[in-house]
């Protein structure tokens, strides 16, 4: 058990995952992307459940919403339905 001074690191709680659908205003295409969203328990900082979206490539992100990328014409002007 690590002492008070020590920070044990993020605990991960049971992960989920969530399919979003994703379209690009600035060429038309659409696709789906399934992501694993692990959520962290609240950290001795003081952080409070924070989320990390992982894609299908292993990549981490804070946000599918927000990081949305498209990869035809590489726009980030993406709605996300």
């Amino acid at each position: 058990m690590p002492g008070p001074k020590e920070n044990p690191g993020p605990h991960r709680t049971d992960n989920l995952t969530e399919t979003f659908a994703f379209r690009c205003l600035a060429c038309g295409a659409a696709w789906n992307r399934t992501f694993e969203v692990v959520v962290l328990l609240p950290d001795p900082a003081g952080c409070l459940n924070p989320m990390e979206y992982v894609d299908e490539d292993g990549r981490a992100m804070h946000s599918p919403l927000t990081d949305a990328v498209c990869a035809t014409c590489g726009s980030r002007k993406v709605r996300v339905g």
